[in-house]
């Protein structure tokens, strides 16, 4: 509980109001709750606030104006702001109070759950409380726990919430994806980040942003006015955006440490593809290193290696950060093998669910597939309708065999996201039903083959209308297998 002086700038009499807690959501307010008032229109505003003060409001935070002011109505204090959503961030990190030696940020299209989770065990290994908020969920060395609404960057309110949690129970460092949405949304805005990350950039959410330029700069907010003045960047060197945050860190004389195979600081020297890891060869800030990282795919090895230079950075040695990525746990649904029968066929699943980590996934998988490569996908409903046919070509491009199914297609025609897929693989198969596709996929496997399930990876439901069903492709593939095994 706080007081509302402790919150705002209110010495008057009413400033020693107590607050409870903060809700954005008028059904959920109780009494002595600050209910914020985020989105919807002016007449649903009006109604959420009256249900929010019936509830036991004791303050409402609302936008409007071109300074912070207060007024009293009926012995409820009404604050306004020009910036709602970043006023929230600075009454969040007062109302729920953390202190951790390292937060980072990561944020990029694709790799930021895998750099957020590989740093979290490496941080783990050498014995430090350490925690990954993100897509998969908050973890720890304990376990997991899932994140409100399945969101990767949670509201504003929920992650000072997780963050005061782990704060109160000896977490020392937090590794934190930062998606396009919750950087703009001044979700994480008013938190001490001290390294900032970013893995790639390809198109993705044009649906909430419209325009390329629009998605970029709102990840590229994260290095401008996000990142602590005493911060440092990492940045993949071989993704052309990687430039703009170098200059981004000339201006503002932050150090920039760079990876990948134009690096200077941790340079990708050789990488060897074998049947289940990769034999890989870096320059590590001067020094020469082999090990074998037991996952596949190249992109799992710039993963690897963004999360090796923030554990550099964060104080981590150099041969205990090698020693580690030799040990790392598989990431849920990160190219995931689940299973393997017939000798030689092997099941694996994958969250791609953009153009180029589809690609990224079954190129992965064909530098060491002997046979055919199965490619099982669909894409969401109410995302990015442009990468759909994008994504039907680079199926159809570098499989053998495509087939093409539902995803979540939440408030979408699933018929139509399918039809503008096949726009781009017009051989491929079409099974709407994703139980069916998969075990007719499984069907058609010989010794040798490779079988891509992608889209959902670590998910366990499947989003239909305003319904979420129980769904899993792993357990999906495990039953098809003991039927036929």
């Amino acid at each position: 509980m706080k007081k509302l002086r402790e919150l705002f700038n209110i010495e008057e009499e009413v400033g020693s109001k107590v607050v409870t807690d903060l809700c954005d959501d008028s059904r959920q307010v109780i009494q002595g709750n600050l209910f914020v008032v985020l989105g919807s229109c002016k007449e649903n505003k009006r109604k959420h606030v009256e249900e929010a003060i019936a509830r036991g409001a004791v303050a409402v935070l609302q936008e409007g104006g071109n300074e912070d002011h207060f007024e009293i109505q009926n012995d409820v204090v009404f604050f306004s702001t020009p910036n709602v959503r970043q006023k929230l961030a600075e009454v969040a990190t007062k109302f729920f109070p953390c202190v951790f030696n390292h937060v980072v940020a990561v944020t990029g299209t694709n790799g930021k759950s895998s750099v957020v989770d590989i740093l979290r065990q490496i941080w783990t290994e050498i014995g430090i409380n350490a925690a990954s908020i993100g897509t998969l969920g908050v973890a720890v060395a304990e376990g997991r726990s899932q994140l409100p609404n399945n969101m990767t960057t949670p509201d504003c309110i929920a992650l000072h919430k997780i963050l005061n949690k782990l704060s109160a129970n000896g977490i020392k460092n937090i590794a934190m994806e930062a998606t396009s949405q919750g950087i703009e949304q001044c979700r994480i805005d008013n938190i001490s980040f001290d390294v900032c990350a970013f893995t790639n950039l390809t198109q993705d959410h044009l649906n909430y942003h419209k325009t390329f330029e629009n998605y970029w700069n709102a990840k590229r907010r994260l290095f401008t006015e996000l990142a602590a003045p005493q911060a440092s960047f990492i940045v993949n060197f071989d993704d052309p955006c990687s430039q703009d945050i170098r200059a981004v860190a000339s201006d503002r004389r932050i150090r920039c440490i760079d990876y990948g195979y134009g690096a200077a600081d941790v340079k990708i020297l050789e990488i060897e593809q074998r049947e289940s890891n990769q034999r890989v060869k870096i320059l590590f800030f001067g020094r020469e290193f082999s090990f074998i990282l037991p996952f596949q795919g190249t992109f799992q090895v710039y993963n690897s290696l963004c999360s090796a230079a923030i554990a550099y950075l964060t104080g981590t040695d150099y041969d205990r950060i090698i020693e580690v990525l030799e040990k790392l746990v598989p990431i849920s649904g990160r190219l995931e093998l689940v299973a393997q029968f017939r000798r030689s066929a092997r099941v694996y699943v994958d969250y791609a669910h953009t153009p180029n980590a589809l690609q990224n996934a079954i190129l992965a998988l064909r530098s060491h597939t002997k046979g055919r490569i199965v490619t099982v996908f669909g894409c969401g409903g109410n995302r990015d309708s442009l990468k759909r046919a994008l994504m039907g070509e680079i199926a159809e491009k570098f499989s053998d065999v495509v087939i093409v199914t539902d995803d979540n297609p939440r408030d979408e025609d699933p018929c139509k996201i399918r039809k503008m897929i096949l726009e781009g693989c017009p051989s491929a198969a079409e099974i709407s039903d994703r139980r069916m596709s998969i075990e007719a996929a499984i069907d058609m496997l010989s010794d040798g083959d490779s079988l891509l399930v992608a889209g959902k990876g670590h998910e366990t439901h499947q989003q239909v209308g305003n319904k979420l069903l129980s769904f899993s492709d792993k357990d999906i593939i495990l039953e098809k297998l003991r039927e036929i095994v």
